[in-house]
């Protein structure tokens, strides 16, 4: 639109005269993407003065829009305005086997992933799908051969750089071909994780970490930036002969840094780095100046701050770090950031809004979103296990929430039937004797367990050096040294009978 619709004769007088042109990133600005997008980029839309939507539409040819301009700033035309209505919250009318019903009748028996035409990643699903794997639920076989498929295409077809590494964004074509070619942190932060649970996926991890710390590392805040532009003559150029490399997005957002700090953790023990969790630790540093006092997140240096999303990856991020390195200032300063959202988004029905509402148009509805609630009840369970108070029931509402949003979601809303199984298994907390760095070989080694129902933890007191000890609730067996011993511990204390999760998530 830039180089034909925006310059097609007529134009750009007509904007500069009429209108008030507003350009929003969306990366910077998620919350206005969510409530003003038409259904894909690049999204156009004419608004009144109230921020209210007179016509949208995605990609506008020239004469279209010279047209629609001037439709829309004739005094004479009438316009009929229908205003987005207020949100309606929704109810638990979907448990979570119709929700992965949903996941299975999504799945494409002939290339593998999920969805029609175009082939996202949906780590989301792949998570769930390796949880159901690792405990034993039903499908099995099914699940195995899914996860096995998809992330073998995923690493083998167009959808990954073969050359440079990476992951690009989505493959405009159901056989993974034909990428759109976007790198973006946040799409590595989450996939990362789910390679590195699911065995048989060394290199497809390597080759896209590597492309992380040569692309995306700031070496001077350690931190990461946001993402590599697509450049399809780039990239369509042999190897050798790509010249110049696609410009990168240096803005550094502190959700996907937070995401990006949990994933280092998950990828350095499990491909026995620990220079990687070393830098998680250094990138959390930064992370944490973009964090307010009272535990509010600033999604980037002087941008918009308090988006639930962005709360919740970072406390995430700290918790990996402080269960990494025994540092419970690390968890204690999650617990601000969760906090902060629980005591301003908090919905009296249970759950989160995913923002505090705004007076500005479309901005003054907020949302109870399936993925923000999600997400609130992981990081929220974890903080139960590893210093209880209210943080359970928090974890039970929010993944309650998370459920009664997800009628519409389709199989988008994995996260959720996530969340709910994972309240209603029995977890069990094993904690190291560490002190700090390096790390202890049987930390490494616990932090890469893919389990999704063991939580390991560095530990500064309590367990006596070289040992570790698995707790369950408020039953704990004896510290030892012994690998075998303590395998025979974390077993039988996750046979024990899981607490259901209440039907009212008020119910303590």
């Amino acid at each position: 639109m830039d180089e034909g619709s925006y310059t097609w004769p007529g134009v750009a007088g007509l904007l500069r005269d009429r209108f008030v042109c507003v350009r929003v990133d969306t990366d910077r600005r998620p919350d206005v993407n969510e409530r003003y997008n038409q259904g894909g980029w690049p999204t156009f839309a004419i608004l009144d003065a109230a921020g209210e939507v007179l016509v949208g539409r995605t990609y506008v040819p020239g004469p279209e829009l010279l047209t629609l301009l001037r439709s829309a700033s004739d005094p004479t035309s009438r316009w009929t305005l229908a205003p987005e209505p207020a949100p309606v919250l929704g109810h638990a009318s979907i448990d979570v086997d119709t929700l992965f019903a949903r996941v299975m009748e999504a799945w494409d028996p002939y290339h593998a992933g999920f969805g029609e035409m175009q082939k996202f990643p949906h780590a989301g699903v792949l998570d769930w799908l390796t949880d159901r794997l690792l405990r034993g639920s039903p499908h099995g076989e099914w699940t195995r051969d899914a996860l096995a498929r998809t992330l073998t295409a995923m690493a083998t077809r167009g959808m990954y750089d073969k050359v440079e590494g990476g992951f690009f964004r989505y493959a405009t074509q159901d056989d993974w071909s034909e990428p759109h070619y976007e790198k973006l942190l946040e799409d590595h932060a989450r996939l990362l994780p789910v390679y590195a649970r699911n065995p048989g996926t060394q290199a497809t991890i390597d080759t896209a970490t590597r492309w992380l710390l040569r692309t995306l590392h700031d070496p001077g805040s350690g931190a990461f930036f946001g993402s590599q532009d697509a450049d399809e003559a780039y990239y369509h150029r042999p190897a050798g002969q790509r010249g110049e490399r696609p410009p990168v997005d240096r803005t550094i957002y502190a959700g996907w840094n937070g995401l990006m700090i949990t994933a280092l953790v998950r990828v350095g023990a499990a491909r026995s780095r620990p220079g990687l969790i070393g830098l998680a630790r250094t990138t959390a540093e930064h992370v944490r100046t973009l964090v307010g006092e009272d535990g509010c997140v600033t999604r980037h240096a002087g941008g918009v701050a308090g988006l639930l999303e962005d709360q919740v990856q970072v406390a995430e991020g700290f918790v990996a770090v402080g269960c990494a390195f025994g540092e419970r200032d690390w968890v204690r300063a999650a617990a601000d950031v969760l906090d902060w959202a629980w005591a301003r988004l908090h919905v009296p029905e249970g759950g989160l809004w995913d923002r505090a509402p705004v007076g500005i148009g479309r901005l003054r509805h907020v949302r109870r979103n399936v993925l923000g609630n999600a997400a609130y009840s992981r990081v929220a369970g974890l903080l139960g296990d590893l210093i209880g108070g209210d943080w359970p029931a928090r974890s039970d509402e929010t993944a309650t929430a998370a459920l009664a949003e997800s009628e519409e979601w389709g199989f988008f809303a994995a996260p959720a039937g996530a969340a709910a199984e994972r309240r209603s298994a029995t977890r069990v907390v094993i904690k190291v004797a560490t002190s700090g760095w390096p790390i202890p070989d049987l930390l490494r080694e616990g932090l890469a367990d893919p389990h999704p129902d063991h939580v390991w933890v560095g530990v500064r007191d309590g367990v006596p050096a070289g040992m570790a000890m698995a707790c369950s609730g408020s039953a704990c067996a004896r510290p030892t040294a012994d690998r075998a011993e303590l395998a025979r511990a974390i077993a039988a204390l996750g046979r024990r009978q899981p607490v259901p999760v209440p039907a009212d998530p008020r119910t303590p």
